[in-house]
């Protein structure tokens, strides 16, 4: 769980968390919006606004959980277990670290997560987990610095489970860490923003047209103008087909609510609901 001011610090270094996101492993965030968070703005497609850090339910959840965890670590291994600062590195001050606690008797880092599918984490005890926390972990041992580290993590899909892994040194994994911390670090600084890597990217890149600009066609664009024309015109004419087909089975039906095979397995159903209206479904098909 970190404070207020370990957010605030977040702004003048490079956190564990934010070492996926520059590695391009994140699903939730692009090396481009972490720079404009780091500079303090964010785009609204309108106008440069501060930083929102309100917290999502699934963070508020870990930090309701992650003192369990910390508990149940300490118990189990007969540790005791700090909770320190902001911690720097003592040259390249933009690399920073918020652990999530730090086992004293073993003199390394403790790294909780209370979420995640249980199928991207190995067997107990190893160091095959899900690599966005790997890399994290991986960021911690420089930023200390320290050989070794270790994870616990609470999974509450089917019912909590804890487990306990350790991720021993691996300079290869750390080189890339600290290269690519740097690179990204020198953008911010520089005010030079990483490149884009997706739509959302461009648009809060460029959130206004230039009234009256033409831009010329590049061969490069014109082959991607090709592709899109044509996955369009495919897309179209898979949908005309997806329509036809729902027709017949919907005619076929007529009243009736499931559409079986001749095992009586379900294939659609047709049912309406409160309103009235019928929605069609193919069996495995979400609304």
């Amino acid at each position: 769980m970190i404070t207020e001011e370990q957010r605030q610090q977040r702004m003048l270094g490079i956190g564990g968390s934010d070492m996926p996101i520059i590695l391009g492993l994140s699903r939730y965030k692009t090396p481009y919006q972490l720079y404009l968070e780091k500079k303090g703005i964010v785009s609204t497609g309108d106008e440069m606004t501060p930083v929102d850090n309100k917290m999502t339910n699934a963070q508020e959840m870990g930090n309701i959980l992650e003192p369990v965890v910390r508990d149940m670590f300490a118990k189990k291994n007969g540790v005791t277990i700090e909770t320190p600062d902001t911690i720097i590195h003592p040259i390249l001050h933009f690399m920073r670290a918020n652990i999530d606690g730090y086992i004293v008797e073993w003199d390394r880092a403790l790294e909780i997560k209370t979420s995640g599918n249980i199928n991207e984490w190995g067997e107990e005890g190893s160091d095959l987990v899900p690599l966005t926390h790997l890399v994290q972990v991986a960021h911690y041992n420089i930023v200390l610095p320290r050989d070794d580290a270790n994870l616990a993590t609470l999974i509450g899909h089917y019912g909590f489970l804890y487990r306990q892994y350790k991720y021993i040194q691996d300079y290869k994994l750390e080189k890339i860490i600290l290269d690519a911390g740097s690179a990204f670090w020198d953008c911010v600084q520089k005010g030079e923003p990483p490149p884009p890597v997706n739509q959302k990217d461009l648009r809060l890149m460029y959130p206004r047209h230039n009234q009256g600009k033409q831009i010329n066609l590049s061969d490069d664009v014109y082959t991607h103008f090709n592709k899109l024309t044509e996955v369009k015109a495919k897309m179209k004419e898979l949908q005309e087909i997806e329509e036809e087909s729902r027709f017949k089975i919907m005619e076929h039906m007529k009243d009736g609510e499931c559409l079986v095979d001749v095992t009586g397995r379900p294939l659609v159903t047709w049912k309406a609901n409160k309103r009235g209206a019928r929605t069609f479904l193919l069996k495995g098909e979400k609304l």
